[in-house]
């Protein structure tokens, strides 16, 4: 019997080593997204969620049910992803939003931007309560958090739903886009 040549037995550790690396990636990562997509949407008011891996990390893509709403959710929600890893501006919420909410949110981003970094927030609940009047729009909620400015409004089929970070949290954590 011959001599083992160590440099050979390295490189075919190394290579199974490598293969079986990848194999558990490949196999197990599209199964542990798919728990955490499972895990958000059994959040009351969560109709589905996606959760995605790239080069940034994780992120999030989620749908509401109209029923409870954006303000009964978020909290979990931003609870799990801090748990899983995943940032708020890896959080995307989608709505359907149309021409008129579309119009209503340009017209009061700038109070709630105001607001934001004033900190005068019974002013801009008037001046955005104002603004959806004139758009003609009766069902919607604005409320203020620590972290964020949360902007829920319904008009006809139309849903829109939009976070404003605060200041103070963006600092904590970087900038967000």
């Amino acid at each position: 019997m011959g001599r083992i040549k160590i440099p050979v037995v390295i490189v075919v550790f190394a290579i199974s080593l490598t293969l079986l690396l990848l194999g558990q990636y490949f196999i197990f990562r599209p199964h542990t997204l798919s728990i955490l997509e499972t895990k958000f949407s059994n959040i009351p008011g969560v109709k589905t969620a996606c959760v995605t891996s790239d080069t940034d990390g994780l992120s999030l893509d989620i749908e509401l049910e109209d029923n409870p709403g954006l303000r009964a959710s978020y909290s979990q929600i931003l609870r799990l992803a801090k748990q899983v890893g995943i940032p708020p501006e890896g959080i995307t919420i989608q709505d359907d939003r149309g021409p008129i909410l579309s119009q209503a949110l340009y017209d009061i981003h700038y109070s709630v931007a105001e607001g934001i970094a004033t900190g005068e927030f019974h002013r801009m609940a008037t001046i955005v309560q104002d603004e959806l009047a004139n758009h003609s729009v009766e069902r919607y909620q604005i409320w203020v958090e620590r972290e964020c400015v949360y902007v829920e409004m319904h008009y006809g089929s139309e849903h829109l739903y939009q976070v404003f970070p605060r200041a103070d949290f963006v600092k904590k954590r970087g900038s967000v886009g």
